[in-house]
C-alpha cells in the first residue's frame, strides 16, 4: 500500500473522532447532566433540606453507578480495538459479557443497598425525615440501576464503534420522560400521585426502564452497528482481560468519588448553606464535566481503533489534536462561568449566604477547566489504549496531594471555606502535570500488546506444568 492510501485509510476514522463521536457524546452527557439540574429545580421550592437529601442521594448514587462505568472503561477499549482490527465478532462478545457482568453487579447492589444506603446519605449530616427521604430516594434508584447498566454498556460499545448519535437521541427521549415524570409525581400534576421527592427518583428510574426496553428492540432487532451474534461470548480470557483493564477503572472511580464525598462531608462542617452550595456546585461542574468525558470517549475510541488498526502513531496525533479543541472549548467555557458565576447560582437558589458560597465555588471551578481538558483527553487515550493503571494512580496522587492534604491543612489551620474550595485547584494541576508526563513517555502505546504477551506467557506455563505433571 502507498504511502497516499495509507493516510486515506486513517482520515475518515480522524473525522469520526472529532465530529461524528465527540459532538454527540458531549450532547448527550450534558443531557444526562441536566436531569440532575432539573431534579434540583423541580424539588426546590419543597425547601433547603429537600434539596439536600436529593443532593446526598445523587452524590451516593452517582459513586454507585461509577461501578459501571469501570466495566465499560473496559467495553469502550476492546470493543475499539476489536473494531479497528475489523473483529466485528469479537465487539459482540465483548459486549454481551459487559452486560451480563453490570447486570449481576447491579442486582447484588439492590440487595446490598437495603442494609446500607441510610449510614451512607448519613454521613453529610441529614437527619429526620430528610435522612429517611434520602436513603429511600437512593434504594428507588437502585432497584432500576439493573436498566442503566444495560444502557450504559450499550451506549459505550456503539460509542466505540463510532456511533456516538443514536445513544444521544434514545437518552434524550428518555430525559424528557424523565424531567415530565418528575415534575408529575413531585406535585401531583396531570392526574398522577403527589409523591414528593421521591417522585424525582421514581421518574428517573422509569426513564432508565423505557430507554433501555427501546435499546433492546433495536438491538434485537438488528439495527444497530453491533449486531448480536449467536455465538459463545464467554471466555476465562476475554474475562481476564476486561477485569484487568476494568479494576484499576474501578480503583480510579472510587478514589475520585470517595474524594469528593469526603470533600461534602468537611464541607458539610461548615453549615448547611455550604453544603448545599457545594452540591449544587458539584452539578455545575458536571457540565463542564460531560464536555471533557465527550472528548475522552473521542479519544479513547480512536485511540483503540489506530492500536487495532496497528497505526500507534496516528493514535498520538489524534489525541494531540483533539487536546488542542478541548482545551480551546473548555478555556472559552471557563470565562463564561467566571464572568456569569453570581447570574448561574441565582438560577438555583435565593439565599445570599448559599449564592456567596455558590459564587465562589464556580469560580474555582472555572480556573481548572483548561486543567480538565488535559485530564479527560490524555486519560481517554491512556484508556483507550488499554492502560487503566496509570489514570488510577495519577488519580490516587491528585486527590492525595491536593484534596486531602491541602484541605487538611486549610480546615487545621482555621482557614475559611473558599480555602477549602481552593483545595480542588491543588488536585488538578498535580493531575495534569502527571498526565502530560506519562503521555509522552509513550509506554501506553504497547498496553494491549503487553498483556498478550503476558497471557501468551501464562498459557505457555500452564501447558508446561500439565506436561510435567503428566510425565
Amino acid at each position: 500500500m502507498s504511502e497516499t492510501s495509507a493516510t486515506n485509510s486513517i482520515k475518515p476514522v480522524a473525522r469520526l473522532s472529532l465530529m461524528k463521536l465527540a459532538g454527540p457524546t458531549i450532547v448527550g452527557n450534558l443531557l444526562l447532566s441536566m436531569v440532575h439540574l432539573a431534579a434540583i429545580k423541580i424539588v426546590g421550592s419543597l425547601g433547603d433540606g429537600a434539596v439536600a437529601a436529593v443532593i446526598a442521594a445523587d452524590r451516593i448514587y452517582m459513586a454507585i453507578q461509577l461501578i459501571v462505568f469501570s466495566i465499560t472503561v473496559a467495553t469502550t477499549a476492546m470493543v475499539a480495538y476489536a473494531w479497528g482490527a475489523k473483529n466485528q465478532e469479537e465487539a459482540d462478545r465483548v459486549v454481551k459479557l459487559s452486560i451480563l457482568i453490570t447486570m449481576g453487579v447491579s442486582l447484588g447492589l439492590c440487595v446490598l443497598m437495603q442494609f446500607v444506603a441510610s449510614p451512607l446519605v448519613g454521613i453529610f449530616g441529614l437527619q429526620g425525615e430528610h435522612l429517611v427521604n434520602a436513603a429511600e430516594y437512593l434504594k428507588i434508584l437502585i432497584y432500576f440501576n439493573v436498566f442503566f447498566s444495560f444502557l450504559a454498556v450499550i451506549g459505550a460499545g456503539l460509542r466505540a464503534a463510532g456511533d456516538a448519535l443514536t445513544p444521544v437521541w434514545v437518552i434524550a427521549l428518555g430525559n424528557i420522560i424523565n424531567v415530565a415524570l418528575a415534575y408529575a409525581l413531585v406535585y401531583g400534576a396531570f392526574g398522577f400521585p403527589q409523591v414528593g421527592i421521591l417522585g424525582a427518583a421514581y421518574a428517573s428510574g422509569i426513564s432508565y426502564t423505557l430507554a433501555a426496553a427501546l435499546f433492546l428492540i433495536l438491538w434485537q432487532s438488528q439495527r444497530l452497528i453491533i449486531k448480536p451474534i449467536k455465538q459463545t461470548f464467554y471466555s476465562a480470557e476475554r474475562m481476564a482481560q476486561l477485569v484487568r483493564i476494568a479494576v484499576p477503572a474501578g480503583i480510579e472511580q472510587t478514589l475520585f468519588n470517595t474524594s469528593i464525598i469526603t470533600f461534602m462531608w468537611v464541607v458539610s462542617l461548615f453549615g448547611t448553606e455550604a453544603f448545599t452550595a457545594y452540591g449544587i456546585g458539584v452539578n455545575i461542574l458536571s457540565l463542564s464535566i460531560v464536555i471533557g468525558l465527550g472528548f475522552s470517549i473521542a479519544t479513547s475510541t480512536m485511540v483503540g481503533q489506530h492500536l487495532g488498526a496497528k497505526q500507534a502513531e496516528e493514535a498520538e496525533k489524534v489525541t494531540w489534536r483533539n487536546l488542542r479543541i478541548a482545551f480551546a472549548i473548555m478555556l472559552a467555557l471557563a470565562l463564561i462561568l467566571g464572568i456569569n458565576a453570581r447570574l448561574i447560582g441565582s438560577f438555583f437558589v435565593t439565599s445570599e449566604a448559599i449564592l456567596d458560597n455558590l459564587v465562589a465555588l464556580t469560580i474555582m471551578v472555572a480556573i481548572v477547566q483548561p486543567m480538565m481538558a488535559i485530564e479527560f483527553t490524555l486519560g481517554g487515550a491512556l484508556r483507550g489504549a488499554g492502560d487503566t493503571r496509570s489514570p488510577a494512580k495519577i488519580m490516587f496522587s491528585g486527590i492525595f496531594l491536593g484534596r486531602v492534604v491541602m484541605t487538611a491543612i486549610f480546615y487545621f489551620a482555621g482557614m475559611g471555606i473558599y480555602w477549602i474550595y481552593a483545595a480542588l485547584i491543588a488536585d488538578y494541576v498535580i493531575k495534569s502535570s502527571m498526565y502530560l508526563h506519562i503521555f509522552k513517555k509513550g509506554k501506553w502505546k504497547r498496553a494491549f500488546e503487553r498483556s498478550a504477551r503476558k497471557r501468551l506467557k501464562k498459557k505457555a506455563a500452564a501447558s508446561g506444568s500439565k506436561v510435567g505433571l503428566s510425565n
